[in-house]
């Protein structure tokens, strides 16, 4: 999980960078470069809400305040 999140924070950083450099020399080809970069994004969002369910289902379960 650590490495897909890892990958696809480096695909938007790089989707940013390559999406600002081809809209100076090809518009269809930054259109599609900013889709990727949006998917990324929303992915790793995705990824991080998932992961924070997660830790709080674990919390619930392992709750000790009642002792």
């Amino acid at each position: 999980m650590e490495k897909l999140k890892q990958l696809l924070l480096f695909i938007a950083i790089a989707g940013q960078l390559v999406g600002l450099l081809m809209l100076f020399i090809n518009i269809k080809v930054a259109i599609v470069v900013y889709i990727v970069y949006a998917l990324s994004i929303f992915m790793i969002f995705y990824l991080l809400l998932k992961e924070r369910k997660k830790e709080r289902r674990e919390d619930e379960e392992n709750d000790y305040r009642d002792y």
